[in-house]
């Protein structure tokens, strides 16, 4: 018997994971292979960090935590913020998640109902217009210009009676484009004139390069009237596998979420929340090293695809992907990966 939901009509496998697992099997096989498919950090989760994970299981935290968040990671998260002059409230702001993604399925659910229409910048990453399919919402793609930056008037054009959500995401994957503090400024006042909740995505916020600076949907919304902010550790600190993500919204949106998450996955796991303390007050140096090195490959990637015949690729402000122009190859995304 077949008990397949109709649901499933709208979820698609994973493109990224199937190419990973085609890349898998090639290395089985003895083949040398380059990951371009997962956005995974290639380095170790810093050694301080670590530790404290260690130190946290022998201590006996592996048991249920409050679905909120532990609160010396509420804490640390607010105190870095802080420094950066941003007021949050550990107690009534923040909700910690298994992974940046529960993060941002739960705000969905929390704010957008079947029928609604989502706006994503494009290019973006595939997942976003896959769970707003999940909630029977319809996800509607708004280019940006061709050097990946906001396109205004895109946006006001893709504005309708049914519009909910915009997400975003600086920096971005798969462009590695940032968006500047005014483009921030306008997404907040169209969100303002039309009545919809911003999904700001920020996991890369410490992957910027050339002096860039990452400017988040707090330093212009910093009642968060409009904004939900997506944040995590697997990118900036390598702790992919330690599932550990977070929002940061009003009240009423991460009370919503908690109810969410008490009734699904419960809480994130108390001793990645404890390790994830010593990330955000621990040593930097590792991160900083990170950076550096992202930034390196990034001069050589663009270089590479820029040296070849038929391709063009704009040097990235941030993250650590490079979007090359194949266009010239008239193929389609699959066939050319």
């Amino acid at each position: 018997m077949d008990w397949t939901s109709h649901a499933m009509e709208r979820i698609p496998a994973s493109g990224t994971l199937k190419m990973f697992e085609l890349a898998k099997k090639l290395e089985a096989k003895g083949r040398k292979i380059y990951h371009f498919e997962v956005g995974e950090p290639d380095f170790p989760t810093p050694a301080n960090v670590v530790e404290a994970g260690i130190k946290a299981l022998n201590e006996g935290h592996t048991r249920y935590v409050s679905s909120r968040g532990f609160p010396p990671l509420l804490d640390a998260i607010a105190d870095y913020y802080k420094q950066r002059s941003i007021k949050i409230n550990a107690q009534e702001n923040i909700i910690v998640t298994p992974g940046a993604k529960m993060s941002l399925f739960n705000g969905i659910v929390a704010t957008i109902d079947g029928g609604d229409e989502v706006l994503c910048l494009s290019p973006a990453w595939p997942t976003y217009r896959v769970m707003i399919r999940m909630v029977g919402a319809k996800p509607v793609d708004v280019p940006m210009s061709p050097d990946f930056q906001l396109d205004e008037e895109a946006l006001k054009n893709a504005m309708t009676r049914t519009v909910t959500a915009l997400i975003i995401n600086s920096p971005s994957n798969p462009t590695g484009g940032v968006l500047t503090k005014e483009h921030l400024k306008i997404v907040y006042d169209l969100a303002c004139d039309h009545d919809f909740v911003v999904f700001s995505d920020e996991i890369y916020e410490s992957l910027v390069y050339d002096g860039f600076r990452q400017t988040s949907m707090l330093d212009v919304d910093p009642d968060m009237t409009r904004s939900l902010i997506i944040n995590g550790f697997s990118k900036s600190y390598a702790m992919t596998g330690w599932r550990l993500g977070y929002a940061i919204g009003n009240s009423q949106t991460i009370s919503n979420m908690i109810r969410i998450q008490q009734n699904t996955t419960s809480c994130a796991a108390g001793f990645s929340q404890i390790a994830a303390v010593e990330a955000l007050k621990g040593d930097q140096t590792s991160i900083e090293k990170m950076r550096l090195a992202y930034q390196k490959r990034r001069d050589v990637m663009t270089q590479l695809f820029c040296d070849m015949d038929g391709i063009s690729c704009i040097s990235p402000k941030g993250a650590f992907y490079v979007f090359p122009n194949f266009s010239e190859y008239n193929l389609s995304s699959t066939t050319l990966a």
